[in-house]
């Protein structure tokens, strides 16, 4: 199993941080897609403007397409590796002991597809096997936001990379859409590794615009749609 840690090239002093934190863990840095001087960029051609903003409200910042970029980067090479990928980024931190974890990550990675070290919220999950005596191993039956740490196999890379194409959503919430890309999240419990407090290099979430009553009627017919689809989803495959 490969360890890539997504994080800007001039990003020095994160560099630092996370080369002391991972300092039992062999890993490689994986320069970020920096897209704001690339307006030829691959990702463009990818991304579904007029659907974000019919069905989310807002349009996806510059910062979290290079983010998304960066992500399907690493989906290829994971395919063209043909190994298991621990995709890791930046603004990542450490709950637990990492390096013990590693060879039961790559297990259970190659078990059930991708796994994720850690969830930015707390839902609803059903249990799905014990790892050790202190995790084990669940699946959201909610998006639980964050790519800050998961492990991949390259079917399952091929899979995401196969419906990337019209994308309209920031790469985490393309991933929790279980029910659209047929892939399974699962994580440890409790989170192994997550998100940071440190300001993410995403930066701002939504670049947000007015809404009329028909676009607040479509974003809000969008979520319930979700919500349905998900828990259709749950009860065939959790």
């Amino acid at each position: 199993m490969k360890v890539f840690v997504i994080s800007l090239k001039s990003s020095i002093e994160r560099h630092k941080k996370v080369a002391e934190a991972l300092k039992e863990v062999p890993f490689s840095f994986f320069d970020a897609e920096n897209i704001k001087d690339n307006p030829q960029h691959s990702i463009f051609s990818l991304y579904d403007s007029r659907k974000t903003k019919r069905y989310k409200g807002y349009e996806l910042t510059i910062p979290e397409l290079g983010c998304f970029a960066s992500h399907i980067s690493l989906w290829k090479q994971c395919l063209a590796d043909n190994e298991v990928f621990l995709i890791l980024e930046d603004n990542l931190a450490l709950f637990g002991d990492l390096e013990s974890q590693l060879d039961n990550i790559e297990s259970l990675t190659h078990k059930y597809g991708v796994v994720k070290l850690g969830n930015v919220f707390e839902r609803k999950f059903v249990d799905i096997e014990p790892i050790d005596e202190q995790y084990k191993l669940i699946s959201n039956l909610k998006g639980a936001c964050g790519t800050s740490a998961y492990a991949i196999t390259p079917q399952a890379a091929q899979n995401y990379l196969n419906q990337v194409d019209g994308f309209f959503e920031p790469v985490d919430d393309f991933m929790d859409n279980e029910w659209r890309t047929n892939q399974t999240l699962y994580s440890y419990h409790p989170k192994l590794v997550s998100r940071s407090a440190a300001a993410s290099i995403i930066g701002l979430r939504k670049n947000k615009t007015k809404l009329g009553i028909f676009n607040k009627l479509t974003v809000e017919f969008y979520r319930l749609l979700k919500q349905f689809k998900q828990s259709r989803y749950n009860k065939n495959h959790k």
